[in-house]
């Protein structure tokens, strides 16, 4: 991502002197401007030059700003866009926002370093929301390996249960089978319970 203060900046606006007013301001912040006085020209620019944020106008010919934000939050969801656009109807503030617009200011802009301040705070946004994904991604992969280290240690110790218990039934067989013999000897049971595991260090004596 771009630096704060070293932004490409996409502006499209059917007004001229609009466009001249952000690119001027802009620029002087350092930022890399590109204008657009349609949509259809915005959305190759878009396509062009990959800004790192987009500022539009609502009503334009060709492709209106609604078309626009529409299209362009379905391209880059990521990609903050700002509406700058006179038409200030609730209406049009709610559907711009549904669209995928970021923010909304009203023109005219008498103070564009209110321009820049909008600017500062999606791109804030925008890395809060950079840097959430790459914590759940980070946090997905360490459950993941997590879950496969602990998957293995259950087979590992399910391995051991399964030769515990053939080792257990060898024992009692063992324990039975000394037992028979010394019976048939006519001699005591070496083991009072072969049956119990308990007495296998009795098998040493």
């Amino acid at each position: 991502m771009t630096d704060a203060a070293q932004l490409k900046v996409l502006a499209i606006d059917d007004e001229q002197p609009v466009l001249d007013s952000f690119r001027n301001f802009l620029e002087d912040q350092l930022h890399t401007v590109y204008t657009a006085s349609n949509g259809r020209i915005g959305i190759e620019l878009f396509d062009q030059h990959q800004p790192d944020i987009v500022l539009v106008d609502l009503r334009m010919p060709e492709m209106n700003g609604h078309e626009v934000l529409e299209r362009l939050s379905q391209k880059s969801p990521d990609t903050p866009l700002i509406v700058v656009s006179g038409t200030g109807t609730i209406a049009d503030t709610v559907e711009a926002l549904h669209l995928g617009a970021w923010d909304y200011l009203l023109k005219p802009v008498t103070d564009l370093s209110m321009v820049e301040h909008a600017i500062s705070k999606a791109m804030e946004r925008a890395r809060l929301i950079r840097e959430n994904r790459a914590y759940q991604q980070h946090l997905e992969e360490e459950v993941e390996k997590r879950t496969r280290q602990l998957s293995e240690k259950v087979e590992e110790l399910s391995r051991f249960n399964r030769m515990a218990t053939g080792r257990e039934r060898r024992i009692i067989e063992l324990k039975r089978h000394i037992n028979s013999l010394l019976a048939e000897l006519g001699r005591e049971p070496k083991y009072a319970s072969p049956d119990k595991i308990e007495e296998d260090s009795s098998l040493n004596e």
